[in-house]
C-alpha cells in the first residue's frame, strides 16, 4: 500500500511538472528567446529549465525576468535557439534533457483551452436523397419511388474544437413515381442544426468525424399534370453523420449521411388539406471555406 501511494505522489509531482506555453518572440540572432510567465510563476534569473519541442530538447537559463514574462538564453553557446515564435513547447522544471512531450491529453487540453480561436465558415452542399417510407392522412403508408437533389447553403459558427452550431437555407426537389402518376415535390426550408466533432486523427490528414442533430421549417409544393398543392413542412429531427478531411487552412471537405423525418401539410385544389409524414435518407459532399 505504501509502495502504491509512494508511486501515485512521484506520478502527480511529475504531472504538475510540466507547462505548456507559447513562444512569444525570438531574438534576431537566435540566442535568446522570451515566454510569458516571470514573478507571477516564480521565475527568477539564473532559473534553469528544460524546454522540448516535437523533436528537440534544450536547457535554457533565464537572463531577464519581469513580473510577466521571462527571456531565456541557451546553456549551450554553440546552439541557436531552435523554436520560432508562436511555437508550443513543453517546460520541464529540471536541469536535464526529455526527448518526449508531456502526456497527450495535457497537450490536447491546453490547446483546445488556451489556443482554440473559434471560426466561422460557409458551406456548399449537394446531396441526393432516397425516400424510405412514407404515410398519407386518411390512408396507408406506401412504398413510391421517391428520390431527388437537395443543396444547402449553410452557415456554422464554432463554439469550441468540438462543438458548432449551423443554419442555413436547403432547397430539395424529388420525384415521386405512383402507380398512377408521376409527381414532382419541391421544399424550400431554413435549417438550424447542432454540431459535435470528434478529435482530429492525426495520422490520417487531421481528418474528424462528425455527428449533427437539427430541424427545419419552410414551404412544400407538389405538382403533377394540371394540379398542385401547397403548404408547410416540417423537418425533424434531422440526424446526420459526417467525414471531414481539411485541405488546407482555408478550405475543408466532408462526406455526408443524412436521416430526415418531414412532415408535409399542402392544401389541394379541392380545399382540404393533405398531411403527409415522409422518412428520408441522404448522401452527399460537402465543401466548406473558413471566413477567418
Amino acid at each position: 500500500m505504501r509502495f502504491i501511494l509512494l508511486v501515485l505522489f512521484l506520478f502527480s509531482l511529475n504531472a504538475m511538472a510540466y507547462e505548456l506555453i507559447i513562444v512569444q518572440s525570438v531574438s534576431k540572432e537566435k540566442n535568446t528567446f522570451i515566454t510569458r510567465g516571470g514573478k507571477d510563476k516564480s521565475m527568477f534569473i539564473g532559473k534553469n529549465v528544460t524546454f522540448t519541442s516535437d523533436d528537440i530538447s534544450v536547457i535554457a537559463k533565464a537572463v531577464e525576468v519581469t513580473g510577466e514574462f521571462t527571456q531565456w538564453e541557451l546553456k549551450n553557446d554553440y546552439t541557436d535557439v531552435p523554436f520560432r515564435k508562436g511555437e508550443l513547447v513543453t517546460l520541464y522544471n529540471a536541469e536535464e534533457h526529455l526527448w518526449a512531450l508531456s502526456p497527450a491529453e495535457v497537450r490536447s487540453k491546453f490547446i483546445r483551452n488556451e489556443i482554440f480561436k473559434a471560426r466561422r465558415s460557409f458551406e456548399f452542399i449537394s446531396s441526393v436523397s432516397k425516400g424510405l417510407s412514407e404515410s398519407y392522412s386518411g390512408g396507408q403508408s406506401q412504398n413510391l419511388n421517391r428520390g431527388g437533389l437537395q443543396f444547402d447553403g449553410i452557415y456554422q459558427r464554432e463554439i469550441n474544437s468540438n462543438f458548432a452550431y449551423a443554419f442555413g437555407i436547403r432547397y430539395s426537389r424529388e420525384v415521386i413515381d405512383a402507380p398512377s402518376a408521376s409527381l414532382i415535390n419541391q421544399r424550400f426550408l431554413g435549417v438550424v442544426e447542432a454540431r459535435y466533432y470528434f478529435n482530429p486523427i492525426e495520422n490520417f490528414y487531421n481528418a474528424r468525424f462528425g455527428i449533427g442533430l437539427g430541424a427545419g421549417f419552410g414551404q412544400t409544393r407538389t405538382e403533377t399534370t394540371g394540379q398542385a398543392s401547397f403548404g408547410d413542412a416540417l423537418l425533424l429531427p434531422m440526424t446526420k453523420v459526417s467525414f471531414s478531411i481539411p485541405v488546407n487552412k482555408k478550405y475543408e471537405i466532408s462526406f455526408i449521411g443524412e436521416f430526415d423525418s418531414l412532415r408535409l401539410e399542402e392544401d389541394t385544389a379541392d380545399n382540404t388539406t393533405e398531411t403527409t409524414n415522409l422518412n428520408n435518407s441522404r448522401a452527399g459532399f460537402v465543401f466548406r471555406a473558413y471566413l477567418d
